[in-house]
């Protein structure tokens, strides 16, 4: 059967003039989107074909809601369309920097972060090369003061000591990077005062300068040094003046390895922030707008944005409304997306790729109701794949709700903004994130909810199901898990997701992580495993079951409560809890006590194959600050008897669960394993990841059919 939908054809090698039909197809995928409307009856569908190839993509192509019910999609899944951000560099010379043999090329424009050499992402020059500088003294900061009671009280300025800071011969080209706490601040430098031993930023640090758990002032190193490039090859450096080399525009400098020809690489800077945006409004939302097999690869931001309150926390009132902060509070939650959506309704992205951005890769802004994001390989990204933002009444249009984020790759994350999350859902209800493989990121994997405390949240009916999280953290920040929920969240389920390999700076490299006031979630068949402090934390919370899980091998026991309560903070029932070394329950010597837990635990198995005497289920431990700002952990006080004594897990036991195969942490038990005998549902988490085209369900997933007659193409 035939459609009356319009059809329009884009080719790589297409013209600007032609009128879109399959023998004259358009060049590029803005002028079909304009052949589209000339056509276009209002409501009447449109799809855009877009073969394979490179399109140059030099500026975002903005959907209103008169572009509603258009898909975008590639003619040859196997051969799809790169919408290419980045311009080629070519033009080469060369030149010499630093007394060091490079080469240097007319730059497309004079701000940047990112180049990318044959795909990757070259580094940019930093001092020192290795390790890090520490801040000398911050005016007013008491770095041994409270964590809590100084966290605000940022700076714009700080002393160096003296030698730390070289001569620089382009000081407003350099950034101060700061990773403490749960963030990464990013400072361009100012001014230099050097008689006083003074630096200063154009933005403000959000938090103090001080490290987190040592009463030391923060680390931090320079990054964009023109005076250390030709140290180390491979690097680049975009000089903004062409001062550095004699010309008088923007330049690109870079140092090949050895005996490369630079004219065989493809050098690229990226000189889009967005490849498309979504742009609906409360009354005129976009509907219905498909991307299928697109490839978007390369963008960066034209201007470098600052973070700026209201962030949604509890600290706005305070903050100055007209403040330009370093860092966001949280998770990078600021930071603009590659592809935006704004008050979209049932639109896609499926399959495809977004790569090599200089931020986060689709961002669902206020409004983004019913969306699906599946399938899409998110690679090399400044921030995060998916940030979802959206206003905080439910009732109100700006509010999100109703959409996935399913069966995607996203790897190799926060290479800007390491403190961001590859996926991140803010406010928002009834969204599911299901079935993705998260790797290679600096921060939480997966984070839904953002009110602190027990206050109203309207982030409820969540679904967290059947994803594989692991290998995030690489010992840059702290606080941090494989999925991190904040705020009470009533209705939302944390199943099937096999999350391992988490590991922090000094504290908080947990599984799963319930935040402040995190209440009314079920945590059900994850199997979590090798984390650097616990698999399951909870800083408070009330009223959460946790069933059915296999929590492993937390290198600081497996399961630990910062603020115990009088109300019960979480049920824990069949569980297969196994340390090395390590007890089930740890807490410390203060208001942390396991004795203060009031939990109802019950019916799990434990076991440690080298236990601890009298503490393979509960223990309380001492975590001693080092002088270089590490955090040790030793257990002091060994309760198993304690814990035994408060009416604790009465009818569970301690056994070996007989796992399939630990060495290969393949945590799925043989027959006969005593886990049989507490009704312990065993999860199998085989299947977390990505799923199989044929097992996909979502009603918007279906990839767009070819008309056969086609009676309104061309």
């Amino acid at each position: 059967m035939s459609t009356d939908r319009i059809e329009v054809h884009v080719a790589s090698d297409g013209s600007p003039y032609a009128d879109g039909s399959r023998g004259y197809p358009t060049s590029s995928l803005a002028h079909a989107l304009e052949l589209v409307r000339r056509r276009r009856e209002p409501g009447q569908r449109a799809v855009i074909w877009m073969s394979g190839g490179d399109y140059e993509h030099t500026a975002p192509v903005v959907f209103t809601a008169a572009d509603s019910f258009t898909s975008v999609v590639a003619a040859d899944p196997a051969d799809p369309p790169v919408l290419r951000g980045a311009a080629r560099i070519t033009g080469w010379r060369p030149v010499t920097v630093n007394g060091v043999d490079a080469f240097a090329a007319p730059a497309p424009r004079a701000v940047g972060r990112r180049l990318y050499v044959d795909g990757v992402a070259a580094a940019r020059p930093r001092h020192p090369r290795t390790g890090f500088l520490r801040v000398a003294e911050q005016d007013g900061l008491d770095p041994a003061g409270s964590f809590v009671g100084t966290l605000f009280d940022g700076a714009a300025s700080f002393r160096f000591s003296e030698g730390d800071i070289p001569d620089l011969a382009q000081p407003h080209a350099v950034e101060i990077v700061v990773p403490h706490y749960w963030v990464q601040e990013r400072m361009p430098i100012e001014t230099i005062d050097r008689d006083a031993h003074t630096i200063t930023s154009s933005l403000r640090s959000i938090f103090a300068l001080r490290d987190d758990a040592a009463a030391l002032f923060a680390r931090y190193y320079l990054d964009n040094v023109a005076e250390s490039f030709g140290e180390v090859t491979g690097e680049w450096y975009l000089d903004p003046t062409g001062e550095l080399v004699g010309a008088d525009s923007a330049q690109v400098l870079y140092l090949p390895e050895p005996g490369t020809d630079i004219a065989d690489l493809d050098v690229r800077l990226p000189v889009v922030d967005a490849f498309v945006v979504l742009a609906g409004t409360a009354d005129r939302p976009v509907r219905e707008v498909r991307f299928e097999g697109v490839r978007f690869v390369e963008a960066d931001f034209a201007e470098v944005p600052a973070a700026a309150a209201p962030f949604g926390v509890r600290e706005d009132p305070q903050l100055p409304a007209d403040g330009r902060y370093a860092s966001d509070v949280q998770a990078a939650s600021t930071v603009p997306a590659a592809i935006r959506f704004e008050h979209a309704r049932s639109c896609a992205l499926l399959g495809g790729a977004v790569e090599r951005v200089g931020g986060y890769g689709v961002s669902l802004g206020a409004g983004t109701r019913g969306a699906l994001i599946s399938g899409v390989e998110f690679r090399d990204l400044g921030a995060g794949a998916v940030r979802s933002g959206g206003g905080i009444d439910a009732l109100g249009p700006e509010y999100n709700q109703a959409n996935e984020v399913s069966d995607c790759v996203i790897e190799r994350g926060g290479q800007v903004y390491p403190n961001a999350v590859a996926v991140l859902f803010q406010h928002g209800s009834h969204n599911v994130i299901a079935h993705n493989e998260i790797r290679d990121f600096r921060y939480s994997g997966i984070s839904v909810g953002w009110m602190w405390d027990y206050l109203h949240s309207p982030s409820e009916g969540n679904r967290i199901e059947g994803n594989h999280i692991h290998h995030l953290g690489g010992g840059l920040l702290n606080d941090m898990g494989g999925v991190y929920l904040l705020g009470i969240a009533p209705g939302t389920v944390v199943r099937g997701n096999h999350i391992h390999d988490i590991d922090c700076a000094n504290y908080g490299g947990w599984g799963i992580y319930l935040d402040e006031g995190s209440s009314h979630v079920v945590i059900e068949q994850n199997v979590v495993h090798d984390v650097s402090s616990q698999a399951y934390h909870q800083h408070y919370g009330r009223e959460v079951i946790i069933r059915d899980n296999v929590w492993a091998f937390g290198r600081n026991g497996q399961v630990s409560i910062t603020r115990p309560e009088q109300h019960v903070s979480f049920t824990f029932h069949r569980n297969i809890v196994v340390g090395a070394g390590m007890p089930a329950f740890v807490g410390y010597p203060d208001h942390r006590d396991i004795r203060h837990f009031r939990i109802d635990s019950d019916l799990n198995l434990f076991w440690d194959a080298a236990p601890v005497p009298d503490a393979t289920r509960a223990a309380n431990a001492e975590r001693e600050t080092q002088p270089d700002g590490s955090v040790g952990f030793e257990i002091i006080e060994h309760l198993d008897s304690e814990w035994e004594r408060l009416g604790h897990d009465r009818h569970s036991l301690t056994a070996d669960p007989l796992f399939v195969d630990v060495a290969a942490r393949d945590l799925r038990v043989r027959e006969g394993s005593p886990a049989e005998a507490l009704g312990i549902r065993v999860p199998d988490v085989r299947a977390a990841g990505p799923r199989p085209l044929s097992e996909r369900r979502h009603p918007l997933g279906a990839a767009t059919r070819a008309d056969p007659f086609a009676p309104t193409q061309g």
